[in-house]
């Protein structure tokens, strides 16, 4: 599918439910920072992606609904190119612009050589309405394709469409819709009064004139054998009289089997042959041009019964764009019809072919560009978030860049875990050791340390001069299990310290630590470099437990130890100390694992 279609969803997208929804929806559907383009070739499945991640995000309307949507999104969108000129004058009723449909796709495909069309045709149609047939290689756009026709009727006939599936089946790999539309069909005529009377005089055209008038017709008869082609079709095919015409090209448009009850049932549809064939260079070509490569040969136009010889003939013209595809065709200018456009329509697409390849080009790079910057934009915005969060809690920033109030960040919390650690002979290994030395041994405690504080989902408040870590549970997101949590986190870091070198005399870190439960108040300090910050006793006794604490061991308050009392660590009394308060516990690793429980 072309970028058109997917850039006409964004469009209504983004102008119905907003921008944000917008990046959801691409979010969901796997295509984060996707930037359509209208000459583009996308995969079909997208849609359906998109679709679907309406109905997951937006949530008002069912999968099938969207599709519907689309469709008329798109019809919509087309007007902005452009396109309801053409759309607007297809036909004088909406009969018309229905019989004309394929028609439309075949003036448009200059413009999109790329694209894969559906096949339309009207089966039956009454007063009332008619039977449309559907044919696509495509599967589950039936709600599309009604969005669009109900959207077109409405816009530009100014006709109200009730759309109703009556069958669907696959055959061959192709997919078969029939449609009942019913509307006030007020163009319908019945068969017997369409015809006109001719003049006697005109009644009958030469063969000579005929085939004159189409040198690349070809004729053929009810067992499908050709009788005769045009002069131009003879020299490029060679001998083909007498011959089967499905032995000698397939049929590419409509969607349907090449039979001779098709062909007689849809003579208002446009028809494709292709014609597998190689090219000689050296019969056509000049020696410095020889086109020694395969190339197929497209024709297009309408099948008529002519009831005076019997037989079909395929008015037709060789599908070519350009002087490129003239070449490798074989064809020169003097093959193709001098009675219809089809010279000034090549010389025409070769004049502007250049300038429009070079403007697709540029919107091309200009999109490849655009996405490389979104992404660029997404990285830096990831590290943006990965700075903040390292500054201030997730769930403050968040509020944050959602335009809260700093002020409204200030919180009391009845009960929080608070927990210090330092490096025992910190001091000492500074004066012996060079500054490198030093941050180097201090930036590897700390990535252990902080992987393990991520780990627990705990917030590390602030990192102090002098080896000092300090780590709260239950702030700012409340956790029922904060005092659990930052035990078992101090057990982890007792551990990961004993497998660091001090640098100088090769011996394992120790650490000591102390933990306390209490009140704290909570929030967000500073302009420049804002930093979320505890304050309250509670802080100034756990960092008391630490300083009293003893290496390799764990000092904890009496409300620790009821906290953690029963919950599968073990704690050892410690006595009587000479600090503010008087009872203290140690938290002891025993046979039991503690992360089990």
């Amino acid at each position: 599918m072309y970028g058109l279609l997917f850039e006409s969803i964004q469009h209504y997208i983004k102008e119905d439910y907003g921008e944000e929804e917008w990046l959801k929806i691409l979010e969901d559907a796997g295509l984060k920072n996707m930037v359509f383009t209208t000459h583009n070739v996308y995969k079909d499945q997208i849609m359906l992606n998109l679709a679907s991640s309406c109905s997951n995000i937006l949530r008002d309307r069912t999968m099938d609904e969207f599709l519907g949507y689309f469709g008329t999104c798109f019809v919509n969108f087309c007007a902005g190119y452009g396109y309801d000129k053409i759309l607007r004058v297809a036909g004088r009723h909406y009969r018309d612009f229905l019989n004309g449909i394929d028609n439309l796709h075949e003036t448009i495909r200059f413009s999109y050589p790329r694209l894969k069309s559906p096949s339309f045709i009207v089966e039956t149609e009454d007063a009332y309405g008619c039977v449309l047939v559907y044919r696509s290689i495509r599967h589950g756009f039936s709600s599309y394709v009604i969005g669009q026709l109900r959207q077109c009727a409405k816009q530009f006939y100014n006709v109200d469409v009730e759309v109703r599936i009556l069958e669907q089946l696959e055959q061959s790999g192709r997919y078969h819709t029939t449609f009942r539309l019913n509307f006030h069909n007020k163009g319908f005529k019945p068969e017997n009064e369409k015809k006109a009377a001719i003049s006697e005089e005109f009644r009958t055209i030469s063969g000579t004139t005929f085939f004159k008038l189409f040198p690349f017709c070809i004729v053929f008869d009810n067992t499908m054998t050709i009788r005769h082609v045009g002069e131009s079709l003879a020299t490029m095919m060679g001998e083909v009289k007498d011959t089967k015409i499905t032995d000698k090209f397939s049929l590419r448009r409509p969607l349907v089997e090449f039979t001779w009850d098709n062909i007689l049932s849809f003579q208002t549809v446009i028809f494709e042959l292709e014609a597998g064939r190689y090219i000689d260079g050296s019969s056509k070509l000049s020696a410095s041009k020889k086109c020694t490569h395969y190339k197929k040969l497209l024709l297009k136009g309408q099948l008529k019964y002519l009831p005076d010889w019997k037989m079909v003939a395929f008015l037709c013209t060789p599908l070519i764009t350009d002087l490129e595809d003239m070449q490798k065709t074989g064809l020169f200018m003097n093959d193709l019809n001098m009675y219809d456009s089809s010279r000034e329509m090549v010389l025409y697409g070769w004049h502007n072919a250049s300038q429009l390849e070079h403007r697709v080009d540029q919107q091309v790079e200009a999109s490849r560009q655009i996405a490389e910057n979104l992404q660029k934009l997404d990285q830096w915005r990831r590290k943006g978030d990965t700075l903040l969060y390292s500054m201030m809690p997730r769930s403050i920033a968040i509020r944050l860049k959602n335009g809260e109030d700093p002020i409204n960040t200030c919180e009391s919390f009845d009960s929080v875990s608070v927990m210090f650690c330092y490096l025992v002979g910190f001091t000492e290994m500074c004066a012996r050791a060079s500054a490198l030395q030093i941050v180097e041994c201090i930036n590897n405690v700390f990535i252990f340390f902080d992987d393990i504080v991520d780990r627990y989902k705990l917030f590390k408040v602030e990192t102090l001069g002098d080896a000092v870590y300090m780590v709260a549970g239950g702030v700012p997101d409340r956790q029922p299990d904060h005092a659990q949590r930052v035990a078992r986190l101090a057990l982890e870091f007792l551990e990961k310290a004993r497998t660091l070198k001090d640098p100088l005399s090769g011996n394992n870190l120790k650490a000591r630590i102390g933990m306390h439960i209490g009140s704290v108040a909570s929030g967000l300090v500073g302009r420049r470099t804002p930093q979320y910050c505890l304050f309250g006793d509670t802080v100034n006794t756990a960092s008391r437990m630490q300083s009293y604490s003893e290496a390799g061991r764990i000092h904890i308050s009496q409300p620790c130890k009821d906290s953690l009392q029963g919950k599968g660590f073990i704690i050892k009394y410690r006595g009587f100390v000479h600090v503010k308060v008087n009872f203290f516990f140690i938290i002891l690793k025993g046979t039991a694992r503690l992360d089990s429980n």
